[in-house]
């Protein structure tokens, strides 16, 4: 059951990104959600934003497949993490989702401390001054022993680590992310809190890999299970869905 594993859902835009596919993600939305696609100004974003909230639904209804993807309703906490608000389903289920360039990915799970984070992978200029303003001293002592492409491959690790850790934790900003350090070595992914700050490392397990070759993907998983969640990849929802009766 979805309560013991985490599911995962990506979408690669190059692959996906059709016509018919876009209409059928679109149909799923909330009248909020189609009119704060539509004030996008450029396409590349409102496709996106589409795609992303799109799978979301389409992810929720293949876990519960009685309720139709355009029937569900979310609310956000008081930290801005968003959440199931309706229907009444009778159990649990969290999600995360993240979106970039080119890619749009959630995940699934009856267990809370869950989160994703995708980015696109670009070496981008004054890489290491954004280290240096958001990462701990350990992660840039690391990042600087690196060579130039190994610095940006581990950088992008490093950004969507922590991105979907604070995802979990669901406080949003609250942990300042130089407060804790992610630790990767060719066996594990872990992490360590600064002195004074009151975290359990022991629960969280960590996940990376590439969706595609300038893709970075990374999953959080704070249950606490010994090695974490199985992670069991979904296939992409759309081709069951026929968009002239997403909303029947």
């Amino acid at each position: 059951m979805t309560r013991e594993r985490i599911e995962l859902y990506i979408g690669l835009l190059d692959a996906v990104d059709t016509a018919q596919a876009h209409t059928a993600c679109f149909a799923t939305l909330s009248l909020p959600e189609r009119r704060r696609a539509q004030r996008f100004a450029l396409r590349r974003h409102q496709r996106l934003y589409v795609f992303a909230h799109g799978l979301l639904r389409l992810a929720l209804s293949n876990y519960v497949p009685q309720i139709r993807p355009s029937d569900w309703s979310f609310e956000i906490d008081q930290y801005g993490r968003p959440f199931v608000a309706a229907p009444a389903i009778g159990r649990t289920v969290y999600f995360s989702l993240s979106h970039t360039e080119g890619c749009v990915t959630c995940i699934l799970s009856g267990h809370k401390a869950i989160g994703v984070d995708v980015e696109h992978i670009r070496e981008r200029v004054l890489l290491i001054e954004t280290a240096r303003s958001i990462f701990s001293s350990e992660e840039i002592d690391a990042l600087l022993a690196l060579s130039p492409s190994e610095f940006v491959d581990r950088f992008f690790d490093y950004w969507t680590l922590k991105e979907a850790y604070l995802k979990a934790t669901g406080s949003g900003l609250n942990l300042p992310i130089d407060q804790f350090s992610i630790l990767i070595s060719s066996e594990e992914i872990g992490i360590r809190f600064m002195p004074g700050v009151a975290k359990h490392s022991w629960r969280w397990h960590f996940t990376k890999s590439s969706p595609s070759p300038s893709h970075r993907l990374a999953i959080a998983d704070g249950s606490g299970v010994t090695g974490g969640l199985p992670i069991i990849v979904r296939p992409w929802p759309l081709p069951a869905l026929d968009p002239e009766s997403a909303n029947e």
